[in-house]
């Protein structure tokens, strides 16, 4: 229970303050750290910017939802829903995301970098993390301007002073955010990043009220029990893995000695627990490493994609459009996966850490054979992971053109990755929290 004092000078009480105090070893009070962080994340999308129609911009947002790509991007990641449409948390924390990828690209290219993470301890993360705000908060500024421009016709007023505070909110509710997010990391259960999209995404669908509209019917039935095989699909991508069994130099020896003496010891008590040592103590590499994310970014950048082709090719031509649409969202979830794997995963280090170690791979040589061993396991495993979200895409899109059920036609699949893909590894948080501590 949260304790709430005042002192002799009369002060109200910091609520707050006494909640993040409180999180250091019960996890019940980083659950409601956490979920007063989103209560109040929600509570400031309630806040309608300055100077904007809200109810014309709405009316067109309820007109245009399926067909425009950037109104899609607004109710997807900032909260759609409610009497607010535009908030100053309208861009989410997107700016964020970005600006992340391209710190850890430039992490992965040049040396310095990677060094400053990885050798110099808290200094270095500290460092990383100033250049990732300082970034997030150059694509706060530019995509505000860009949302400005592409709404400048729902302002009150077309004065550059509107303008100006239009983006000033929309540039500081970004980093209130990104504030947030770190709370719910360092004080909360963590993933604070996921956790933001995730809360607007659940409001978004609550404000549709799908089960409410739609028709209790066998096609009802079909569709619920296909989302549930989509999210057993989904929860298999997010868990599956490979296990590469690792040996240290004495049990290297020990293996040696059991090709000698024959198939007895082979049988014996020590052979089985060696085994079993081996597989628990060996490399585990996750078919897709880098979880959501992957279907994060593609799903911000393909309606950015599709808007500029519906501008270039003609609008009747609704086939192809999508068609290269969503190659270009299969060919961006393939590559964002491969890539956040590399970094995770860096065959190189990962060879260095094993030398270090005394240990190396099973039947594989240490040195560059160990090195080129992990570059294939790295690269058949991350491609692996980006076509079967590839194949769940697919399917959903498959099965909805066949069905043209209402319940499928509400339900964006990208979203429903999100929601799975951060209730997984919510509870194994939840988990991991209270296994700690009691």
């Amino acid at each position: 229970m949260v304790e709430i004092t005042t002192d002799k000078s009369n002060k109200p009480p910091n609520i707050f303050g006494n909640l993040i105090s409180n999180t250091e070893k019960n996890p019940n009070s980083k659950i409601l750290l956490t979920l007063f962080v989103l209560l109040l994340f929600r509570f400031g999308n309630a806040i309608p910017l300055a100077g904007i129609d809200q109810e014309a911009l709405k009316k067109s947002f309820l007109q245009l939802e399926n067909k425009n790509a950037i109104l899609q991007i607004i109710n997807m990641y900032a909260g759609g829903g409610g009497k607010t449409l535009l908030s100053p948390f309208s861009l989410g924390i997107i700016p964020f995301i970005n600006a992340s990828i391209l710190v850890d690209l430039l992490i992965a290219i040049f040396p310095q970098l990677e060094k400053l993470q990885s050798e110099e301890g808290e200094a270095g993360r500290q460092k990383i993390s100033f250049y990732k705000k300082l970034l997030t908060l150059f694509f706060a500024i530019i995509q505000s301007g860009f949302l400005i421009f592409y709404l400048k016709s729902y302002f009150y007023s077309t004065e550059i002073f509107d303008f100006v505070l239009v983006l000033l909110e929309l540039v500081n509710g970004t980093m209130f955010l990104v504030w947030l997010s770190g709370i719910i990391d360092k004080k909360g259960i963590g993933n604070g990043t996921s956790l933001i999209i995730f809360t607007n995404i659940i409001v978004t669908l609550l404000s549709k009220n799908i089960f409410e509209q739609a028709k209790f019917d066998n096609l009802l039935l079909i569709e619920l029990l296909f989302l549930l095989f989509l999210t057993i699909l989904i929860c298999i991508s997010q868990s599956a893995r490979i296990n590469i069994e690792v040996v240290s130099a004495r049990q290297l020896a020990f293996l040696e000695n059991t090709d000698k003496t024959g198939k007895e010891i082979r049988k014996s008590v020590d052979m089985l627990k060696l085994s079993k040592k081996l597989k628990e103590n060996g490399l585990s590499i996750k078919l897709n490493q880098a979880g959501i994310f992957p279907i994060i970014i593609a799903s911000n950048l393909i309606p950015i994609f599709s808007y500029f082709l519906n501008s270039i090719i003609d609008s009747s031509n609704v086939s192809l459009v999508k068609g290269i649409t969503n190659i270009l969202y299969y060919l961006l979830l393939i590559g964002f996966n491969y890539f956040y794997t590399i970094i995770f995963w860096d065959p190189e280090k990962i060879s260095e850490q094993l030398r270090k170690a005394s240990v190396s791979i099973l039947d594989i040589t240490p040195g560059k054979a160990t090195v080129s061993y992990l570059e294939n396991v790295v690269k058949s495993t991350s491609i692996i992971g980006g076509l079967f979200l590839c194949f769940i895409l697919y399917i959903y899109d498959f099965v909805k053109e066949i069905l043209n059920g209402y319940l499928l036609n509400q339900i964006n699949i990208s979203s429903l990755i999100i929601l799975v893909g951060v209730i997984y590894e919510l509870q194994k948080a939840i988990r991991v929290l209270y296994k700690k501590n009691y």
